[in-house]
């Protein structure tokens, strides 16, 4: 991982930022770091107007979006060619699109999302990251008309049946639905039919002592 040079003001703690990219054995450029760094700057700065996050600490920005967005990172390579495509479902702030976007930027990210000062603000981080595999739809999932993905995920968007429903036009056959969720949703799994396997896998978030799983359900 390259070194910080300078002495640039960043928004986050730059030190516990490698550590936990280091710890969920990633690597990131120089570019990278600043990218994270910005966004969330951004994240932060344009919290109180668009109503992003419910985090308005510092700390708990690098924790509990940042580093538990980055900590799903290589379950995504696991599912994503390296050109691939992803829509995430209701976007909100951009987590986990926009980290995943910086972190692999051969692959097409996708972000819908239906409130439109969200959308806006989508948007604004693209321009702002110049992230040209970035692109935003201000829509809702179930009226977006596009070719279908590779991949498509949801951090805390709905349950995992209705987000099956509303997506499923979207997704490539044998594609994959990732669903970020904090307890192993036990009650959801049981409403998920016509799939070709389900299957959860726990995640860990470097500082962060809190549940994390990922829903994997193959298309039919």
């Amino acid at each position: 991982m390259d070194g910080i040079i300078g002495e640039m003001m960043f928004f986050l703690d730059q030190k516990r930022l490698q550590e936990g990219i280091k710890e969920l054995n990633l690597s990131a450029s120089e570019k990278q770091l600043q990218m994270l760094d910005k966004y969330s700057e951004l994240l932060f700065k344009w919290n109180k107007t668009y109503n992003l996050t419910a985090i308005t600490d510092k700390d708990d920005v690098l924790t509990h979006h940042i580093l538990d967005s980055l900590s799903v990172v290589n379950v995504f390579k696991n599912y994503l060619a390296p050109d691939g495509s992803m829509l995430d479902v209701g976007s909100g702030g951009g987590l986990p699109a926009i980290p995943i976007a910086i972190m692999l930027p051969n692959c097409r990210v996708s972000m819908v999302e239906t409130v439109g000062k969200k959308a806006a603000f989508l948007r604004q981080v693209t321009l702002s990251l110049k992230l040209t595999n970035v692109q935003v739809f201000h829509e809702r999932v179930e009226n977006l008309k596009h070719p279908p993905f590779d991949v498509i995920s949801s951090r805390a968007f709905s349950s995992l049946k209705n987000f099956i429903d509303l997506s499923k036009h979207l997704l490539k056959e044998d594609g994959y639905w990732l669903a970020l969720k904090g307890q192993k949703p036990e009650a959801e799994l049981k409403e998920i039919k016509n799939v070709v396997s389900i299957m959860v896998q726990e995640v860990k978030v470097p500082f962060l002592n809190e549940n994390r799983n990922i829903v994997i359900v193959r298309n039919e």
